[in-house]
């Protein structure tokens, strides 16, 4: 996430199992190489001068991440970490590409992979009093972007993201205490490589209502309103071709690579190096009342 103040990553022993399947080490001591087997650090350039390097990011060793149950899930979830705060955001970090390198300490040999950062788009519409319109018996908040801002198109800043999604995200009280949860929205997929192409989305209010009632379930009756006038946050998140190439052709059930090769951008090992961002957003100076009445009615203590 190149908005982060901490750049993460997680390396993983693997191995080509029975039938082509790609699997990976299960035993807790041996899913993970050791800080002192080997070297992980990053390096930017410019794409034309790639022998020039620009700046170097050295990632360090941490247990202290943790992981929820699923595929990768393990007691222990050892990853790697670099403080990168303001050095992805600013104009000739974003004209750069970046390449990790994962170095054997014993054998010297290398596995990388490169990606660029993804350039600034803005976020048009709504206005800052959010409102949902009644249209055809629904209620329905227009919201739309650019795929690229043209200060960042002029100046070569950052390359177009391949697919944005848009995020509402509500503040609330749990217990007391500040929190907020996040209703994720349909992906929309970016067909041009230039600036100017606006998307638009329009968002169901009851949609919205459905998904804060889904994800606030096990706290009914312990919920409560902040008080902030902004109660209400409009994210467009958004990843590169590389990130969207990987779960279009990875995520899947039992992929067979003699059927359908793994997408992997990692060369000399298999895996992802990409960018996304997940900090663009719009605030509301006032929130629409038929949205605050409709949450008031699920009965969950606001």
């Amino acid at each position: 996430d190149q908005d982060s103040d901490t750049t993460f990553l997680r390396i993983q022993k693997g191995f080509l199992g029975s039938g082509n399947y790609i699997e990976f080490a299960k035993e807790r001591d041996s899913i993970y190489y050791k800080p002192e087997e080997i070297d992980v650090f990053m390096v930017s350039y410019y794409p034309w001068d790639k022998k020039t390097i620009c700046d170097t990011f050295f990632f360090d060793y941490n247990e202290s991440y943790s992981k929820p149950e699923g595929d990768f899930y393990n007691e222990v979830a050892p990853i790697y970490c670099c403080r990168t705060a303001g050095r992805l955001s600013y104009e000739e970090a974003l004209k750069r590409e970046y390449k990790v390198i994962v170095r054997n300490k014993s054998s010297l040999e290398e596995t990388w992979a490169t990606t660029c950062l993804i350039g600034d788009y803005d976020i048009t519409s709504p206005g800052s009093i959010m409102y949902f319109v009644p249209k055809n018996g629904k209620n329905i908040m227009t919201c739309s972007w650019y795929n690229l801002n043209s200060r960042a198109e002029a100046n070569h800043l950052g390359e177009v993201a391949k697919v944005y999604q848009p995020i509402m995200r509500f503040y609330y009280k749990a217990d007391g205490q500040e929190t907020y949860t996040d209703i994720e929205f349909g992906t929309k997929i970016n067909t041009s490589t230039h600036s100017g192409f606006e998307f638009t989305f329009n968002m169901d209010m009851a949609d919205l209502v459905n998904g804060i009632k889904k994800n606030l379930a096990e706290k009914k009756g312990h919920c409560s309103w902040t008080g902030r006038v902004n109660a209400f946050e409009l994210y467009v998140q958004s990843c590169n071709l590389e990130m969207y190439e990987y779960y279009i052709n990875s995520l899947q059930t039992g992929n067979v690579l003699s059927d359908k090769p793994i997408y992997t951008n990692v060369q000399n090992g298999y895996g992802l190096f990409a960018a996304r961002r997940r900090h663009i957003k719009h605030t509301f100076t006032q929130n629409d009342e038929k949205l605050l009445t409709a949450i008031g009615a699920l009965n969950y203590g606001f």
